[in-house]
């Protein structure tokens, strides 16, 4: 009886080529060599079973593969289950599970560990396999819910079974098999959660266009209702990959149903390229049956009527539905080949490059060296096209902006300086011209030119900054210069003939620079965080492994970084000393400049003024003025006799304030240039010692063994990786090989 059955005689022309040719044999073949190194990190093709719980789902993979799923209730599918049948001489059924690719580490080293073989396929021992694995998973049964350490068990894995069943008579064939989809949780053991679960695995499984879907539905409901072939449409929109299998036909008792079901399988209601097929499935009073014993009683049902109508369609029976996805799946997998090699050439270019990353294995201080060698020169790089703004060198000036250093100082410095031009000085100079100098105007917007020291997140700095050095002095509201001149004066004055010391100079403009220290230490502030920022940006640039990085940071950069910050704040704080309370001095030509023409200017409105009062009509025959229509002219008698009209005091207020005025102008200047050039340019960028120089070449040659073995030796969470990486690469190479028949 069974080898009439295997020769299809009642199944039609599909079923009687049941057997692969030895071409499409070898397909298959390299297609389970190409799942056991690669497994799901590449799509391959397959062929997987949908449908809901209770839809005839085992029955239907019991006819595929051969093998007798338990009919507990409690074992019924929770996870994916990957059975291949394949001939081997011994036969042998050896099952191990495949961990989810973002299951955390110690649960997947758990699932790895289980192995099992079974000799037999005896209900009770696949009972009790499918058991063990259920608690390799840590599923929930009725009677437990935690494991021994008191963790919640779920009702749904997305851990993978993998079933190999191997034997002289088994015919070559890989299939995976989803849990059933259902709508009402069981009360102790489902959830509304796992619902979704079960829903969301079953779309992941159907989505991908190298997967042919076996959607399983019963007979006695129509399938233009099943929620399986509307899920399956989303998949699978032209619907030509999809295949619909109608199961326990003898379970439509009506003649309607059964019409409705015939139609399908003849073609005339189906949407679906693939079509429909029909098995019938053991029965539960079939318990006691054999596979050959029940397929023969299937020939027997569809030899009946009205079932015999499709006795020669090819499209009832197990085994004509075996002989069709067997050859589909051969057809799919011919012509997924040539994109297929693509894929896994692309993954492991990918794996090649993340092991190339990490660098060559570092367990000894040679390479250990090498390692750090090779990220301070890329550090050094990265810094020295940024202080260049060579920012074509490298696309991480593209991606992040701040990332173009040089060129946030150079605006941080423009606007420090124009700062100090508008509101570096604590009173306005007097100009008794009718221009004032736009460099000596004050700008309220200006007011609070940089941000707060809390404002920036590095806790790591707030150390080297004393906040009250930026806090900006008050000063009187009128802001009178000439007034607060007056009262120095007025304190300092003797009977020297030449009243005007370097003493009274000094005091008036310690006094008129004192908002210097805040506006400037707040633009070295500003600047020192541009400069902390970049560096640790960069740092992770050329370090993405973060123990290293962190080991390297805290270790070794962050006190030589915290230290040359100081220098430079020093720097500062020290031409401000000296410019703000060493004695004036100055050889630039442009303090006399500037001093002559605020004299100046007290004479031409002297002379203004003079000209306004000989506006009248005069006798020039009697005078020594000559008037014309165009201004009014003085003899050189009346030039001599010209006097400003000012007492001691007043003369002596306004030589202090064109000398401060002169002065304080060429001062300002200076300084902003020597801030910009020493404490910023040499201290902080290019200097020897500056922080951009913190991580190179010459500080890792000056690390000795133990130190270069606690910043980059490999811990073990790295060694796994790159040795993960390692299999995977030799794992996508073996792939490689099978697909051009070399392997």
């Amino acid at each position: 009886m069974t080898r009439i059955f295997k020769m299809g005689s009642y199944a039609g022309n599909d079923a009687v080529h049941d057997q692969p040719t030895p071409g499409n044999l070898a397909i298959l073949t390299k297609v389970d060599k190409l799942r056991e190194l690669i497994g799901t990190k590449v799509a391959l093709p397959q062929l997987v079973v949908v449908g809901d719980q209770s839809s005839g789902k085992s029955s239907v993979l019991e006819g595929l593969t051969g093998f007798g799923f338990p009919r507990d209730a409690e074992l019924c599918t929770r996870y994916a289950t990957q059975i291949t049948c394949r001939r081997e001489i011994e036969e042998s059924i050896n099952v191990s599970i495949i961990p989810h690719a973002d299951a955390p580490p110690h649960e997947k080293e758990r699932v790895k560990k289980f192995h099992r073989t079974l000799k037999t396929m005896k209900q009770e021992s696949l009972a009790e396999l499918f058991r063990e694995a259920n608690d390799a998973m840590g599923i929930k049964t009725s009677t437990k819910s935690t494991s021994a350490d008191g963790i919640n068990l779920s009702a749904f894995s997305e851990h993978i079974l993998k079933i190999e069943k191997l034997g002289p008579d088994e015919e070559h064939f890989t299939v995976i098999d989803v849990p059933g989809i259902f709508r009402k949780e069981t009360e102790g053991i489902t959830t509304e959660g796992d619902i979704e679960l079960v829903r969301n695995m079953v779309k992941n499984y159907m989505k991908d266009t190298r997967t042919i879907i076996l959607a399983i539905m019963p007979a006695n409901v129509d399938p233009a209702t099943q929620e399986i072939l509307k899920l399956a449409k989303k998949a699978d929109p032209t619907m030509t990959r999809t295949m619909a299998v109608l199961t326990k036909p003898d379970l439509a008792i009506e003649s309607t149903m059964k019409n409705i079901a015939i139609q399908h399988v003849l073609g005339r209601r189906s949407d679906l390229s693939l079509g429909y097929y029909i098995v019938k499935n053991r029965g539960p009073d079939d318990l006691g049956m054999t596979l050959e014993q029940g397929q023969v009683k299937e020939r027997i049902f569809f030899a009946t009527e009205p079932w015999s109508v499709l006795r020669n369609t090819g499209r009832a029976g197990v085994f004509a539905l075996k002989a069709r996805v067997r050859e589909l799946l051969v057809d799919l997998i011919k012509k997924e080949f040539p994109k297929l090699k693509a894929d896994i050439v692309k993954e492991r270019d990918g794996l090649r490059s993340q092991l190339d990353k990490m660098g060559q294995s570092r367990n000894n201080q040679y390479t250990q060296r090498a390692y750090l060698n090779r990220m301070g020169e890329a550090f050094q790089t990265l810094a020295r096209d940024s202080l260049n703004a060579c920012y074509d060198n490298d696309a991480i000036f593209d991606e992040q902006h701040e990332l173009r250093l040089i060129t946030r100082i150079v605006d941080e410095s423009e606007k420090y300086s124009d700062v100090m031009s508008k509101n570096g000085h604590t009173r306005p100079f007097e100009s008794d011209g009718p221009d004032k100098d736009p460099d000596e105007s004050s700008d309220p917007t200006l007011a609070r030119p940089y941000p707060e020291l809390e404002d920036f997140d590095c806790p790591e700095l707030e150390g080297i900054f004393d906040p009250s050095d930026v806090i900006m002095p008050t000063t009187d509201k009128k802001g009178d210069i000439m007034g607060y001149i007056e009262s120095v004066y007025k304190e300092s004055r003797g009977q020297d003939l030449v009243p005007i010391s370097n003493t009274v100079i000094s005091a008036i403009f310690k006094d008129q620079t004192k908002k210097w220290k805040p506006i400037t230490l707040s633009y070295m502030t500003k600047v020192i965080f541009e400069i902390h920022l970049f560096i640790k940006e960069i740092l992770k640039q050329v370090c993405p492994d973060e123990r290293v990085r962190e080991e390297l940071w805290d270790g070794y950069l962050l006190e030589g970084l915290q230290k040359s910050y100081r220098v430079a704040l020093d720097q500062a704080k020290l031409l401000l000393k000296i410019e703000r309370e060493e004695s004036p001095m100055t050889y630039n030509h442009y303090y006399n400049d500037n001093l002559q023409k605020s004299q100046a200017e007290h004479f031409v409105v002297a002379l203004e003024k003079l000209g306004l009062e000989m506006q009248a009509p005069v006798d020039t025959k009697h005078t020594n003025v000559r008037s014309f229509e165009q201004g009014t002219f003085l003899s050189k008698a009346v030039l001599k006799a010209l006097s400003l009209n000012m007492g001691n005091s007043e003369y002596n207020l306004k030589l202090i304030h064109d000398i401060l005025k002169s002065y304080y102008k060429v001062s300002r200047k200076r300084f902003v240039d020597v801030i910009c050039k020493q404490a910023v340019n040499h201290y902080l960028l290019r200097g020897e010692g500056s922080p951009l120089t913190i991580f190179s070449t010459q500080m890792v040659q000056e690390l000795n063994e133990d130190q270069l073995d606690m910043i980059a030796a490999e811990d073990a969470p790295v060694k796994l990786r790159r040795e993960k990486l390692v299999r995977d690469i030799q794992n996508f190479d073996d792939a490689l090989k099978v697909l051009r028949g070399s392997g």
